[in-house]
This record gives structure tokens, C-alpha cells and sequence, in this order.
């Protein structure tokens, strides 16, 4: 048994915490017979307080506390808060100074509302990744230990996605900085904690590919250092089945990786149908498969009961996306034209409500609704449909549809 960062390591968590038990049981016992105005209970104190601080349970060990954390992440990704915090409460009696607790606060906020976090329900969310930053920091200062740089390095993480989300640049980039200062010691401890799979292997990728796809980017990378896309592909692909915080995360990315930069639509249907599977209640993985059915074919597969799920989600977001589906639906699979563009239409209404969010969806839709218009002969609306699904396009499956019915006008 040795110390790192005032956090017990290789030892199973049970051991540590018995031997641990033992050896306060006895330090009480002689606390209790100490007068209190003594020097010495005042030493004792102050080494009784730190001891309970630094938590001999870890999340990285496996045990009873790693399955409370496990469990708690699945009802967190099956957007179910209540059955999440029971976990995250249970889990908490054993690590009440740990940062993986706030963390997977935060969290079960975010995957309840995903994508669209109100600046009020970020607040919220914003005090539990701060005070998960807080505790890493108080229990290993110089961020050595791996879990703590792990918390750490996701709560930065995700404080600099929204920050850049809300255009607040600097507040983004110092954020984005932490982050990647951790990330770095991540790469050199991968292979050993599986829970870093997942920002080595985005970073492996994104290193290489973001440049390739946007030339402008590549001068302002020189002082990165280099990725391997292959590499990262793969350590992705291992986080799907070897990490367990970062999971679905992983399943996540991929799947965005095989629609955006890939254009290999059934290997992101893999993924996103394995969590639909997992996690009936996760409704952004719901839009995101049906997105990635998204072509004449498949689509005649497309679970129709999905679609309606998304209809009657309360979040504009959702019944966008349901609407935009059961539009293309009724389009290329059902052949009612009259109906689809109702649904088109209902949908893009829902997308003016959130300016900020479901660019790939509107685009969608305007397409879709661009095409019945062209076939009606009804050429400026459908030129205007046509321009607005350039604005918010995502892919070049959309860019190429608009420009081609455009070029029919």
C-alpha cells in the first residue's frame, strides 16, 4: 500500500478501507481519552478531518462504489434524474469529498435537457462542475492522480463547451486550456486507465482530420502536437467497450464521426441503435439514429415509434426532429406529399423557437420542403426554402440536394 496525491492506490477498495477502519478505530479510542484543551488533540484533529476528506474508496477500482458510480451513469444516460440521484446519494456516503459526485450532478442535468441548456439550468450545472474542479484540486494539488485529472479534466471540458456555446470566448478558451493541460497527461496513462480512451482517441483524430477538412485551421495547429486518425478511430472504438463513464460518450462521438467526417451512415447506426437499445428514455440518441437513417433506403427501416416519441417529447428540439422525420417519411416511404409538407412545416415552426440548436434538422427540413415546393412549381417560396437549408446545412448530402434543386429553377 503506498500514498500518491494523499489518495490510496493499488489496493482493492475494501482492503484499503478496512485497514483504514481499523487504524482510526484505534486513533479514536486514544482521541477520546485526550483533554481537549491538549496540543496534541489539536493535532489529531486536524489529521482526523484530513483523512476523512481524502476518500479511501475509488471510482477507478473496482468494487461496490464503482458499481453505485456505474449504475448511477446509466439512469444519468437514460435521462432518469430521480433513479440517478439515488445512486449518486448512496455513492456519495462513500466518497463525500470525491469529485466524480458534483460531476455526475452536472451531468444528469445536462443529459435531462440536452442540447438545450438554459443560462439558468447552466448555473446549476455550472456550481457542480466548479465544485468538482474544487474537489480534485483539494485532493490532489498537482493533479497527478489519475482520477483526479480525469474529474478535473471533464469538468474543464465541459464549463468550455458551453462558454463557447454562449460566445463567451475567453471564459471558453481559458477553460479549453485547462482542459488540455490535463489531457496531455492522459495520453501517457491510457493505456492503463481505459477511462481515457476517449479524449485521446477524439484528439488522435480531430488532430489530423479538423485541418484536412478546413485548411484555414492547419497554420494555427503547428504547435499541437500530431494526431493518427487510424489511432484514434480505434481507441475510440475501444472506449465503447472498455470505459464506463465514458461510454456512451464514446458511442456518441463515433457515430458523429461516421455521419460528419466518415460518411459511413451504417457504422454510426450501430452505435446509435446499441444506445436506443440501452437507454429508451435518451432522446438524443433517438434523433440522432433516425438521423442516421437518413437516406431513401434505410429509412424504410426507421422505427416509426421513435418518431412519435420525439413528436410528443415537450422540447421544441425533439418535436422538431420528430416532425422533420415523420415528414420524410411521409415524402419517400408513404408518398403523401400533402401531409409531409404539413409535417415540414410544423417542424420548422418548432425550429425558429430554438435559434441556437438543431441546424442539421432544420436544414433537413428545408430541403425536404424545398423539394416538394419545386415539384408543385411553386419557385420562390422553394428558392427560399432552398437558401435557408444552405444556412443552417451541416452535410454534403443537404449541401448538394439544395444547390442541385436549385440549379432546376
Amino acid at each position: 500500500m503506498y500514498l500518491k496525491g494523499h489518495v490510496i492506490t493499488k489496493l482493492k477498495p475494501f482492503s484499503a478501507f478496512e485497514s483504514l477502519k481499523r487504524a482510526l478505530s484505534c486513533i479514536l479510542d486514544f482521541y477520546n481519552k485526550i483533554p481537549i484543551i491538549s496540543p496534541l488533540k489539536k493535532v489529531i484533529t486536524a489529521f482526523l478531518l484530513s483523512v476523512a476528506f481524502y476518500s479511501p474508496a475509488q471510482v477507478f477500482e473496482r468494487g461496490y462504489v464503482q458499481n453505485l458510480v456505474k449504475r448511477g451513469t446509466d439512469h444519468i444516460y437514460n435521462a432518469s434524474p430521480d433513479s440517478a440521484e439515488y445512486y449518486i446519494a448512496k455513492a456519495e456516503k462513500h466518497l463525500p469529498y470525491h469529485p466524480v459526485i458534483p460531476l455526475m450532478r452536472a451531468m444528469s442535468i445536462l443529459w435531462v435537457n440536452i442540447p438545450t441548456i438554459s443560462e439558468e439550468l447552466f448555473l446549476e450545472m455550472e456550481y457542480h462542475l466548479d465544485s468538482a474542479v474544487s474537489l480534485a484540486v483539494k485532493n490532489d494539488p498537482e493533479l497527478e492522480d489519475p482520477e483526479m485529472i480525469f474529474f478535473a479534466m471533464a469538468s474543464y471540458g465541459l464549463l468550455a463547451e458551453y462558454y463557447a456555446d454562449q460566445g463567451y470566448t475567453m471564459r471558453a478558451v481559458g477553460e479549453a486550456n485547462r482542459a488540455y493541460g490535463l489531457m496531455k497527461k492522459g495520453f501517457e496513462i491510457v493505456d492503463e486507465y481505459p477511462e481515457f480512451l476517449l479524449t485521446t482517441g477524439l484528439y488522435n483524430y480531430f488532430r489530423e482530420k479538423y485541418p484536412e477538412k478546413h485548411p484555414i485551421y492547419k497554420p494555427l495547429l503547428w504547435f499541437f502536437r500530431n494526431g493518427d486518425m487510424e489511432l484514434g478511430l480505434n481507441q475510440l472504438k475501444r472506449a465503447t467497450k472498455e470505459s464506463f463513464l465514458t461510454r456512451v460518450e464514446a458511442h456518441v462521438y463515433l457515430s458523429y464521426i461516421y455521419l460528419r467526417y466518415e460518411f459511413e451512415p451504417k457504422l454510426a447506426q450501430t452505435y446509435l441503435s446499441a444506445l436506443c437499445e440501452k437507454y429508451p428514455n435518451n432522446y438524443y440518441a433517438k434523433a440522432k439514429y433516425l438521423e442516421s437513417l437518413a437516406n431513401p433506403t434505410d429509412f424504410k427501416q426507421a422505427p416509426i415509434d421513435i418518431i412519435y416519441s420525439l413528436i410528443k417529447h415537450e422540447s421544441p428540439y425533439y418535436k422538431l426532429a420528430g416532425y422533420v422525420f415523420l415528414g420524410y417519411l411521409e415524402e419517400k416511404i408513404i408518398k403523401n406529399q400533402k401531409k409531409a409538407e404539413y409535417a415540414y412545416r410544423l417542424a420548422l415552426d418548432y425550429g425558429k423557437t430554438i435559434p441556437s440548436h438543431g441546424e442539421f434538422f432544420k436544414s433537413f427540413g428545408y430541403v425536404g420542403l424545398g423539394r416538394i415546393l419545386v415539384e408543385k412549381g411553386e419557385k420562390d417560396e422553394a428558392r427560399e426554402m432552398l437558401d435557408l437549408s444552405l444556412k443552417y446545412a451541416e452535410t454534403d448530402q443537404v449541401e448538394k440536394e439544395a444547390y442541385r434543386l436549385l440549379s432546376e429553377l
